[in-house]
């Protein structure tokens, strides 16, 4: 739609509405100068929507909910004006006649609602329809000199094709929600939720009708739905259709009305029931019935509600299915605990969604690196937090499913933070040890070393002074201590290799140049390194070379060792016959990287060599 025709749309609408309101007045009538006070609503709305969205004919389709009530008032009030008798009653017929004119903005909004684009066929039959019965209704009542002698064929006729013409188009708006993205079906909910409540107060009103009130108060709450309760929904949808979880609204609102549908049917056939043994109806066969009802009052809202969830919110449904999926497939250990961030943010379409770790009062990444405190979904185990998923794109909707989406990944965030903890724990063993082994080191070159060394300086000054059998025993002794000096330095090379001292890079070197297989060594310029990892990645080459050397029957051997942001990468690899079990010296390497927080991935096919890769 162009934006001067929707411009000019509304401008009618709103022209009619204040004509209307004014009418009213004058005529003093109070109950529709109040209905016309209310229209006012649906109006301003309607403009706020044409200055968001120009093209859009919601704006302009909006605005006509309250012109057309407007239009049908003017009538009304006029006709209990001071027009005299003759021309009250014409006005009246007149007014009666154009009642499906009530209708016309909330056809049009339910044909163009949410962007504006009309598909399908439904589209054109149901304004055809409605048109045709609005005609047939006119000529029954709106012509003739008594309402009392209108044509009832015509009527007959032309009500239904009203009816039939509303069907129509709510049947298209079924047909564009199973059509539509996940944005536009947010929308369409909030008129599903504002169109049932107008429905039960149409029914109401007839059922009103029926009972002897008046027309205008009979219907004024149906009227009051259309010029205001719609034009909220609308608005909302439109400007923030995720400030209210529209699901929930919708699932426990049926909920509780088929809840209480079913309990007066189990009421009403308790104490049939009751009446029918007992030959007639007492006060026990109501109390019974009411306490039956109470007791299937809840477990029949459960069931009702979780069914009806399943229906309206379908995508957290399926969402939470693919979930507890991944759950299943950790436990049975096909997967790992860790990959719950991706399934989460999969699940939750949200790309940005990250999930923290309780780490006693602070909070942890899945790499175990302390995050900020932020507002978040907490899933707590008792009173104590366990994890906290953290949203981009926050409202009530998007927090509900996230909780659910929590609640289903329990057990693998749970299992990722007890690994993280035990991960972390083994890392300050391994890092207490490497001190320790430090400290050993330094303990035995600077202590017992020196020592034992002075000890013989020593005794090789009195040998210079002994002859014959004394000075051999004295010879014996002083190798005895060089060959006990020389253990413990094998020992405290043991502790750390000495190799280290220059730097991973010249100790891979070293390896390389004492290998009798070709190697081909890259290392890139690396940051510093900790005493930990250098040490980790130095055994983890040495080892797979040394597999290579025994098991690979081998031709070449390549070893690359890359800085990957904070991470270090250790590759080994060889053109072997491959085929490696995962057993042996390979499990020892593997729980040596873990216990440091790495990873260890051995990739082995036969007669394709083996390609070990670390990463610290």
């Amino acid at each position: 739609m162009h934006p001067p025709t929707a411009r000019l749309l509304t401008a009618s609408a709103t022209l009619l509405v204040a004509v209307s309101a004014a009418v009213n007045l004058m005529t003093e009538t109070p109950s529709l100068a109040a209905l016309s006070a209310a229209g006012v609503f649906a109006v301003v709305i309607g403009w706020v929507i044409v200055v968001r969205l120009p093209d859009s004919p919601v704006g302009p389709a909006l605005a006509w909910c309250s012109g057309s009530v407007g239009l049908v008032d003017s009538f009304d009030a006029t006709a209990a004006g001071a027009l005299g008798e003759a021309g009250a009653a014409f006005v009246a017929r007149f007014g009666e006649g154009i009642w499906p004119v009530n209708l016309l903005g909330l056809l049009a909004l339910l044909l163009v609602f949410p962007d504006g684009r009309q598909r399908g066929r439904l589209w054109t039959a149901a304004p055809v329809v409605f048109a045709t019965g609005a005609v047939l209704v006119f000529l029954g009542l709106g012509t003739g000199d008594e309402p009392a002698g209108a044509p009832l064929a015509l009527v007959l006729a032309g009500l239904p094709l009203v009816g039939l013409g509303l069907i129509l188009a709510v049947a298209s708006v079924f047909v564009r929600y199973r059509r539509s993205s996940e944005l536009q079906r947010l929308q369409l909910r909030w008129l599903l939720l504002a169109g049932s409540v107008v429905a039960v107060l149409l029914v109401g009103g007839w059922v009103a009708e029926v009972g002897g009130a008046p027309l205008w108060a009979a219907y004024s709450p149906f009227i009051f739905g259309i010029v205001v309760l719609v034009p909220l929904a609308i608005g909302i949808a439109i400007v923030r259709h995720d400030l209210f979880d529209i699901d929930r609204i919708l699932s426990d609102g049926a909920a509780w009305v088929l809840t209480l549908v079913a309990s007066a049917a189990v009421f009403a056939a308790a104490v049939f029931g009751v009446g029918q043994i007992l030959h007639r109806y007492t006060a026990i066969g109501s109390t019974a019935a009411a306490f039956l009802t109470a007791l299937v009052l809840l477990p029949i809202h459960r069931f009702v509600r979780d069914r009806l969830a399943r229906v309206i919110d379908r995508d957290r449904f399926v969402a939470v299915k693919a979930v507890e999926e991944f759950a299943a497939q950790v436990r049975a250990g096909r997967r790992q605990p860790e990959e719950v961030e991706a399934v989460l943010r999969d699940a939750q379409g949200d790309p940005g969604l990250s999930l923290l770790l309780a780490d006693g009062d602070r909070w942890v990444d899945l790499d175990g690196e302390y995050a900020d405190d932020q507002e978040g979904v907490t899933l707590a185990g008792g009173s104590d937090p366990l994890a906290r998923v953290v949203l981009t794109h926050v409202s009530a909707r998007a927090r509900r499913r996230a909780a659910a989406l929590a609640h289903a990944a329990w057990v693998p965030i749970e299992v990722s933070r007890l690994r993280l903890s035990l991960r972390r724990s083994n890392e300050r063993l391994v890092h207490a040890s490497a001190a320790e082994r430090r400290r050993l080191e330094r303990d035995l070159h600077d202590g017992a070393q020196q020592r034992i060394l002075a000890t013989g300086m020593r005794l090789r000054s009195l040998q210079r002074g002994l002859v014959g059998e004394q000075a051999a025993e004295v010879e014996a002794a002083v190798t005895e201590l060089e060959e006990t000096v020389r253990e413990l330095r094998r020992l405290a090379h043991g502790v750390r290799p000495s190799r280290l001292d220059d730097g991973l890079a010249p100790a891979l070197e070293h390896v390389r140049a004492a290998t009798p297989l070709p190697v081909h060594l890259a290392v890139d310029d690396l940051p510093a390194l900790d005493d930990t990892r250098a040490l980790t990645a130095y055994l983890v080459v040495t080892e797979a070379v040394t597999n290579v050397l025994k098991h690979a029957r081998a031709s070449r051997i390549d070893v690359t060792v890359r800085a990957r942001g904070e991470r270090l990468a250790v590759q080994v690899r060889d053109d072997g016959v491959g085929g490696a079990p995962g057993e042996g010296s390979l499990t020892a390497l593997r729980d040596r990287v873990t216990s440091v927080g790495g990873t260890l991935t051995v990739t082995s096919p036969l007669g394709r060599g083996t390609d070990i890769e670390a990463v610290l």
